[in-house]
C-alpha cells in the first residue's frame, strides 16, 4: 500500500469529473479523477479547500491521487 498523504482540494470541476489536490507536504499538486474517491457520496459535494487524505500513484501522465477520503 502506498503511503497516505494529506492535502486540500485545489479545485474540482463536477461536470468534467476531475480536479487537483494541493499536498500539505509541499510536493507538486496531484491530479484527481472522480473515480478515485473511496465514497461515491463525496463526489457530489466536494469543493475547493476540503481536506483530503489519499495515496499517490505515478502514471505516464504524471502523479494521480488514488483512494481519496474527504476528512
Amino acid at each position: 500500500m502506498n503511503e497516505r498523504v494529506q492535502g486540500n482540494i485545489k479545485w474540482f470541476n463536477h461536470q468534467k469529473r476531475y480536479g487537483f489536490i494541493r499536498r500539505d507536504d509541499g510536493q507538486p499538486d496531484v491530479f484527481l479523477h472522480v473515480n478515485e474517491f473511496r465514497s461515491r457520496a463525496d463526489t457530489h459535494w466536494v469543493k475547493e479547500g476540503d481536506p483530503v487524505e489519499f495515496a499517490v500513484e505515478q502514471t505516464p501522465k504524471g502523479l494521480n491521487a488514488v483512494d481519496v477520503v474527504v476528512l
